[in-house]
């Protein structure tokens, strides 16, 4: 029995996150997660007894995952230019899996921004920080980046990967591209960003 309801909670989990991060129904209830899921909506207050402590929970392992998969590239004997590179296509990649997790990210954390803390804390943060000041400096002097601050590169890298997310309905719009044709425009991005930043890419 313990089997079946470990299984059913990563059910949950999973058709929570599909609803979220995939359709992009943010505002989801609980009933229509349970629908998703093919279960009853008590199996989902057992497990999770609110729609907040769900919302938590996937939002908590979203950030962990990214946290780890940025840890394991920075962790790479290979260059700052390099890591940059990987960074891009995993933040691209994962955001085409789950288009619309950024939004979800970003609108759970406004709501509950105590969540932030399980991004990094003070001492990754740091190190963070650290890692990159130090890839600036050394593209910086090879002549292959402009000077610009840590946490200006920090966000301006995320921007131009998450921007085409958070704004996919109406630069779809704008752009008149249909789903597919966009998906090549994302898929592109990678070296658009990388000439962007590097000066010799």
């Amino acid at each position: 029995m313990e089997i079946l309801a470990t299984e059913t909670e990563q059910l949950i989990k999973d058709t929570a996150k599909k609803v979220f991060f995939v359709d992009g129904n943010i505002h989801a209830t609980t009933q229509d997660i349970a629908d998703a899921a093919g279960i009853n909506r008590a199996s989902i207050h057992y497990y999770y007894r609110s729609r907040k402590k769900l919302l938590d929970t996937v939002l908590q392992e979203a950030m962990i995952e990214m946290q780890t998969k940025i840890q394991s590239i920075s962790e790479q004997a290979i260059t700052f230019r390099e890591q940059t590179e990987k960074f891009i296509e995993f933040f691209l990649e994962r955001s085409l899996q789950h288009p619309y997790l950024e939004m979800f990210i970003i609108t759970e954390l406004n709501a509950n921004p105590e969540l932030a803390a399980l991004a990094l804390n003070k001492e990754e943060r740091e190190a963070r920080v650290k890692d990159v000041t130090e890839g600036i400096e050394g593209e910086v002097k090879a002549g292959a980046m402009k000077p610009i601050h840590p946490a200006q590169f920090m966000i301006t890298l995320i921007s131009l990967c998450s921007f085409p997310f958070l704004g996919q309905t109406l630069l779809r719009h704008i752009l008149s591209m249909d789903k597919e044709t966009y998906v090549k425009f994302i898929m592109e991005r990678k070296n658009v960003i990388m000439k962007l930043i590097f000066l010799d890419a």
